[in-house]
């Protein structure tokens, strides 16, 4: 039999690449499959009182979601549940298989008994979609700090949804690591993306004020009476991404269940496979 005639038997088998589908995979030691792994944001930090001992991280530890979805991504290939890695790039359903096509054309099959979707973007073939909720889209900004790119801020916080955060790291355009750059966060809808009032161009005109609130300042231009006279900040946006958190309902099919828990109550679920224990020494 030819390799490409081989029909894999993997039971159930979860759809997405995101840290809530890498976890449940783990926990029921289902295969994952997606065509697009989905790492966190880079800044989202897990609250103070979610115990992530479970995932291997020590006790009263700031974790980001990054590092345990990389954590979480390097173990469950470990555990030989991610048998593509990431080179599938097409999947869709035939009859009880799951016919799923790679990056370099290869085609691969696998009868299965269940399919567990946390990510309905990452296949084809679904049931018959019954309604969409629209949930708020999470914007987000990226800056270029031009001036006021030294201070000791890491996070500036708003009460509003625009720009309700400002995150500043350290910037990928020089060695020079002790300057910054700056991502601003946003929770808007879908009418408000559209609206002038909440453009990149609106974004950029709060950031800079309210990093002249923190009293950032840009570098000196002069002294007047011996004193310092500074420029104000100024930041230039470089992109914007929209990540959009709509819900979709499908009509009811014996071969499909799909998931629509958050990352807390998958987390709170969530029981340490044995193997998981010995390698990260957990009790």
């Amino acid at each position: 039999m030819k390799l490409e005639d081989h029909i894999y038997d993997w039971g159930e088998i979860v759809i997405g690449g995101d840290l809530r589908s890498i976890l449940f995979a783990l926990n029921n030691n289902c295969i994952l499959i997606f065509t697009n792994p989905t790492p966190p944001f880079r800044f989202d930090i897990f609250d103070a009182d979610i115990d992530l001992t479970k995932l291997g991280f020590q006790k009263d530890t700031e974790v980001t979601h990054l590092e345990a979805w990389e954590r979480m991504f390097f173990y469950a290939g470990l555990m030989g549940l991610i048998p593509l890695s990431s080179r599938a790039e097409n999947i869709r359903v035939k009859g009880q298989n799951l016919v799923i096509t790679t990056i370099n054309q290869r085609v691969i099959k696998a009868k299965f008994k269940k399919l567990i979707v946390f990510d309905d973007t990452q296949i084809k073939s679904l049931p018959v979609m019954k309604k969409e909720e629209k949930g708020p889209n999470v914007v987000v900004d990226w800056f270029n700090v031009r001036y006021g790119c030294r201070h000791r801020w890491d996070c500036l916080y708003d009460s509003d949804k625009f720009v309700s955060r400002i995150h500043f790291y350290p910037t990928d355009r020089s060695d020079n690591k002790t300057l910054k750059d700056a991502v601003a966060i946003s929770s808007l809808t879908d009418k408000q993306l559209s609206d002038i009032d909440y453009s990149e161009y609106m974004a950029r005109f709060k950031v800079e004020d309210m990093m002249k609130k923190a009293s950032i300042k840009g570098p000196i231009n002069g002294y007047r009476n011996g004193k310092a006279i500074y420029r104000n900040v100024k930041v230039e946006h470089t992109d914007r991404e929209v990540f959009k958190s709509n819900k979709r309902f499908y009509k009811a099919d014996p071969k499909y269940q799909f998931r629509y828990d958050s990352l807390e109550e998958i987390i709170q679920s969530f029981e340490t496979p044995e193997r998981m224990k010995k390698l990260f020494r957990i009790p």
